[in-house]
């Protein structure tokens, strides 16, 4: 009768120990929680505590609003995801995910969102994880994982076949992995910041990890990957070590530096595209025989990747190409070839400064088949020095050769400017400029300057090399009347830029409308961006607000001051408890003007 009793008490605690949501097509916040979960989750007034794990049901969606702070207080402690869960934080109103233990190895499950057709709209936003075992876990489910800040996970974000957007975050001290995906993910990670991941520091852990398992082609763009506290911490890998694995990432404007390597390429069937990387200072683990390659290249014949216009310096090996440990055929990676006919592969790579000691490794094939390498810059510029910095067949006959002439010699002026004008053309400033002669020039960029304000006018591609003249133009649409100044920079193949010329021009901006647009999309769930423009000369002061069919004001998107211009708001339907499908009226006031239009919400 005892065991008895005991296990019935065990059974009644194991019914309260998690709370899943009805799966009825709720829409609920952590308030609606508080009431419903049995204990759960308990707080008020933005601030809650999760004492277990929090199940979404395929049909509900659970919101966090901005502002909240939500302590996780058991172990199991997080959300599961079969549903929709919207972290909605803001960059003035971020939300905190953390626990009154400060566990850097993880102290609470975290958020984990599963494959399921009700997941869409699921989003992590502006939101401060702390000590979860992982910020963010995909399994199947690709939530928007935007602006948050992980410190101290297990892990930062772990995929599995998901594709998620992973936008502007930073990553930080992860136990293990900042960003680790396998089984065929391929998410767009761009624009984050990964600081000192791996403090485990126990085995090569890297900030970013793509691999073994399944095809995959992640798009890997302008982050930030830094170290220099954990020396087993790599930059980028990318394996595909498992049979019928294979990866054709796109690894680009990323900056790496302090780490033990910057970006590692292993295993069988790779074609990915690495262009437009700086790449330095890899050399934190003392141990060059087991790291420091600014990129490194390891497998057999079908890892063929394409590297293309990167700086790569400072590190113990600049690129280095092996098959193991032995001298045998490995990978092909293209690192410069001009006599394709293809364009997007024609060197462009800046490598130089690689030193041990005193000997020079920007290039090491350890290979014995050749290596094209064409159409670098070596920072020295004759082929006796450049053969000096690269250790190939001229060093071992095992070896295969390094075809790296032609190379560029940076000492040459890429482009001399003729003329650099501004006029105005109707609505419009038309800037035109002829160019005498170009050396490997990529292309130019163009800037307009008003006061305090400089803003991206135009790109134009270059001409390559070339010495005839060649003439350029674009068009300019100023919104303000005013003294305007533009300034032409030119770009090099290696990624160096420099001012090619400045002019000025006056323009008398034509008077703008005041005027509404048409949101798009429409119909939309659960968000909808909305254009106005504000007329005239001067500010005004501008209302737009959001009504139902009956009237009844439901979301003020903006009321203040706007200059004359064009401004575009987004409404998030997800954010307003209790929004059903239907129209409402989207109202622009600006003084005596009003102008109204139809949006139509369809959840």
């Amino acid at each position: 009768m005892k065991k008895l009793f005991v296990t019935l008490i065990f059974f009644a605690l194991n019914l309260h120990a998690q709370y899943t949501t009805p799966n009825t097509g709720v829409n609920w916040n952590l308030d609606s929680l508080v009431i419903y979960s049995g204990g759960v989750v308990t707080g008020s007034a933005g601030n809650y505590s999760i004492s277990q794990l929090v199940t979404v049901s395929p049909q509900d969606i659970i919101t966090v609003n901005a502002g909240a702070v939500v302590n996780f207080t058991a172990t199991t402690g997080g959300f599961w995801v079969d549903g929709s869960l919207r972290v909605l934080g803001d960059s003035l109103n971020r939300i905190t995910f953390t626990s009154p233990t400060p566990d850097s190895t993880g102290f609470y499950a975290g958020m984990r969102f599963n494959d399921s057709s009700y997941n869409k709209g699921s989003v992590v936003r502006y939101t401060d994880i702390y000590y979860a075992d992982y910020g963010v876990r995909a399994i199947g489910g690709n939530p928007d994982i935007i602006g948050n800040y992980m410190f101290k996970c297990g892990r930062g974000i772990q995929l599995s076949s998901a594709s998620p957007l992973i936008l502007r975050n930073t990553i930080e001290r992860s136990y293990e992995y900042g960003i680790t995906l396998t089984l065929g993910s391929s998410p767009v990670i761009e624009w984050n910041t990964f600081i000192n991941n791996n403090t485990q520091n126990t085995s090569p852990k890297n900030q970013i990890s793509v691999g073994t398992q399944g095809n995959n082609s992640p798009s890997i763009r302008y982050n930030k990957i830094l170290g220099g506290m954990f020396h087993r911490t790599g930059g980028i890998s990318i394996s595909a070590l498992i049979g019928g694995s294979s990866s054709s990432s796109e690894i680009a404007y990323n900056e790496i530096y302090n780490n033990s390597f910057g970006i590692a390429l292993g295993g069988g069937t790779l074609t990915c595209y690495v262009h437009h990387n700086k790449i330095y200072n890899n050399r934190l683990n003392p141990d060059a025989q087991v790291s420091g390659s600014g990129i490194n290249v390891n497998g057999n014949s079908s890892n063929i990747p394409v590297i293309y216009a990167n700086e790569i310096y400072n590190n113990w090996w600049g690129i280095t190409i092996q098959n193991g440990t032995t001298i045998q055929a490995g990978p092909q990676p293209n690192i410069g070839n001009v006599e394709n006919g293809v364009t997007t592969d024609d060197g462009m790579n800046m490598i130089y400064g690689n030193i041990q000691g005193s000997n020079v490794y920007d290039l090491f094939n350890n290979c014995s088949n050749d290596i094209y390498a064409q159409n670098n810059d070596w920072r020295v510029y004759d082929s006796i020095r450049i053969d000096s910095h690269i250790v190939h067949k001229t060093d071992d006959i095992a070896r295969g050769l390094v075809k790296f002439v032609p190379f560029i010699d940076s000492t040459v002026i890429p482009v001399e400017l003729s003329s650099l004008s501004a006029y105005v053309s109707g609505k419009s400033v038309v800037i035109e400029w002829v160019t005498a002669t170009e050396t490997n020039n990529l292309g130019f960029e163009l800037f307009r300057e008003s006061g305090n304000e400089r803003v991206l006018a135009g790109k134009k591609d270059g001409s390559g090399t070339t010495l005839l003249p060649v003439r350029y133009s674009l068009t300019d649409i100023p919104v303000k009347t005013g003294l305007y100044r533009y300034i032409l920079e030119q770009i090099d193949f290696d990624g160096s830029r420099k001012i090619a010329g400045v002019t000025e021009v006056n323009y008398d901006a034509p008077a703008l409308s005041h005027k509404l647009s048409q949101n798009y999309p429409n119909p939309f769930n659960p968000s909808t961006t909305i254009s106005f423009t504000v007329g005239g000369t001067l500010a005004q002061k501008v209302s737009l607000k959001v009504y139902d069919i009956s009237g009844t004001e439901v979301a003020e998107l903006f009321n203040g001051v706007k200059e004359p211009g064009i401004y575009d708001v987004v409404f998030d339907a997800s954010v307003k408890a209790g929004l059903s499908s239907g129209v409402y009226l989207c109202e622009l006031r600006i003084g005596t003007y009003s102008e109204t239009r139809k949006l139509v919400l369809n959840k």
